[in-house]
């Protein structure tokens, strides 16, 4: 049997594993900002745009090494 990743299926709609990757990356980040800006630590930082994507990217990594592996 292949190990590379195949799509999910959701009834008749086909579905990149890359989503539920990006949905949960997404959410974890959107979490995660609201921590930084609940605790003021948001202040420090200097590109928050630039900070979402990287923090976002980070999870998307931790992600497919430890957890889903896509």
């Amino acid at each position: 049997m292949s190990s590379l990743p195949h799509e999910l299926s959701w009834g008749d709609v086909y579905l990149s594993p890359w989503v539920p990757v990006f949905s949960l990356a997404l959410i974890a980040t959107w979490l995660t900002i609201t921590a930084l800006n609940k605790a003021r630590l948001s202040r420090y930082i200097m590109f928050p745009s630039a900070t979402f994507i990287a923090l976002m990217a980070l999870y998307i990594l931790l992600m497919n090494a430890f957890w889903i592996k896509v």
